[in-house]
C-alpha cells in the first residue's frame, strides 16, 4: 500500500516537471519508463502546463555527408522562431521522425500522428520518443482518403479517422474510425454527402474535425456531377456524425486552421487577393469576418498557423507555385 501511495506522489511530482527532466527520469526503472508514457500521464502534464503559449514544428531539409536529403525537425516557441535560414535552429536540439515519415496527419496532447510515403501510419510520443503503429486502414475499394486524428475528452480516447471516398463520387463515403484504448478500427454510418476532392489537411477544433473539400451534398444528377461546390465537411469524434458548413461563394477555401479559440479559412479569391477570415460564431456563415488581405503575388503558397503577440500571425509562404506544403509544418497542441 505504501508503494501505491509513494507512486501516486512521484506521478503528482513528474507530471509538474518540464520535459528535458521528465525523458532523463524514463531511464529509473521499466515501470517508470511505461508509466511516463501513457496517454493518461502526458494528458495530465499538457493540462499542468496549458498556460503556455503553443509551439510550432518546423521542418528542416537538409543535406547530409552522403549529399542526401534528410528532414530535421525542431520545436519552437513562437517568440523563438527561425526567420531565416542563418538563424538556423537557435540552439533547438533537432530530431528526424521514424521510419522516414513525411507527413503530420495531426497533434493533440503532444501525440503526433505521422505517415510515410506509403501508407504506414503511426502514434509517435515527440517527448518521450515512443511510437505506436496504426494497423492497416480498411479502406479496401475506394480509391482516396482523408485522414484525420484527435482527442474525444467524453471517451478519454485518441482517435484517427478515415474518410474513404470515390474520386467521382459514385460510391459515396465509408468513414472508419481507430480507437487508440482498443487498438482497432469501426466502421460507421454512411452520410449522404458525396466527396469529389479534399483539399486540405484536416483541422481540430471543439472535438470536430474538418476538411475543406470540393463534392456534393446529395447524391448528383449528371448534370450536377460537372459543378461540384466547395464545402467545409465535418466529423464529430464523439457522436461519429457527419455534417457540412457552407462556404460563401465565390471563396475559394485552401486551408483551414484556428485562431484565438475560432475557425479560420485561408482563401486566393478575385483580385489575385489571399484572404484569412475567422468565424467568429461557430458554424453562422453571416459571423466570417476577414483578419487580413494582401495581394498574392509574392505568395504562390501560403500557410497561416496562429497568432501571436499584438494580433500578428505565424505564417509560411513559398514563391514558387506546385509546391506540396502540406506536413511540412504543424501548430502542435502541446504545450510543454
Amino acid at each position: 500500500m505504501s508503494d501505491d501511495v509513494s507512486n501516486d506522489l512521484m506521478v503528482d511530482i513528474f507530471e509538474r516537471l518540464p520535459l528535458k527532466s521528465i525523458i532523463r527520469f524514463r531511464s529509473l526503472s521499466k515501470y517508470w519508463h511505461s508509466r511516463i508514457a501513457t496517454p493518461e500521464f502526458i494528458r495530465n502534464h499538457s493540462l499542468r502546463f496549458s498556460k503556455n503559449p503553443p509551439k510550432l514544428l518546423i521542418k528542416h531539409h537538409t543535406y547530409c555527408r552522403n549529399l542526401e536529403f534528410k528532414d530535421i525537425y525542431t520545436l519552437h516557441p513562437v517568440d523563438q522562431l527561425p526567420l531565416d535560414s542563418s538563424s538556423g535552429y537557435i540552439r533547438i536540439p533537432g530530431v528526424e521522425f521514424p521510419h522516414g515519415s513525411k507527413e503530420v496527419i495531426g497533434s493533440c496532447n503532444g501525440i503526433l500522428c505521422l505517415r510515410s510515403n506509403g501508407s504506414y501510419i503511426s502514434l509517435w510520443n515527440l517527448s518521450i520518443r515512443r511510437e505506436l503503429i496504426v494497423p492497416r486502414v480498411p479502406c479496401l475499394t475506394l480509391s482516396s482518403k482523408a485522414l484525420g486524428f484527435g482527442f474525444d475528452p467524453i471517451t478519454d480516447d485518441y482517435n484517427l479517422v478515415a474518410i474513404c471516398y470515390n474520386k467521382y463520387g459514385s460510391d459515396g463515403i465509408n468513414a472508419f474510425v481507430y480507437s487508440l484504448k482498443k487498438d482497432s478500427w469501426i466502421a460507421t454510418p454512411s452520410p449522404s454527402t458525396r466527396l469529389y476532392n479534399v483539399k486540405s489537411n484536416a483541422c481540430f477544433f471543439n472535438g470536430i474535425l474538418h476538411w475543406v473539400v470540393d463534392g456534393y451534398l446529395t447524391e448528383p444528377s449528371p448534370e450536377e456531377r460537372k459543378h461540384p461546390i466547395r464545402f467545409i465537411f465535418t466529423f464529430d469524434l464523439n457522436t461519429h456524425v457527419c455534417g457540412h458548413i457552407l462556404l460563401p461563394r465565390p471563396w475559394r477555401v485552401e486551408q483551414l486552421t484556428t485562431i484565438n479559440g475560432c475557425l479560420v479559412a485561408v482563401s486566393l479569391e478575385r483580385g489575385n487577393k489571399w484572404k484569412i477570415r475567422v468565424m467568429k460564431e461557430y458554424c453562422n456563415i453571416e459571423s466570417w469576418s476577414v483578419l487580413f488581405e494582401f495581394q498574392a503575388d509574392a505568395f504562390d503558397v501560403i500557410r497561416v498557423f496562429q497568432a501571436v503577440n499584438d494580433g500578428d500571425i505565424v505564417a509560411y509562404y513559398n514563391g514558387s507555385s506546385g509546391d506540396d506544403l502540406r506536413g511540412n509544418h504543424i501548430l502542435l497542441d502541446e504545450r510543454g
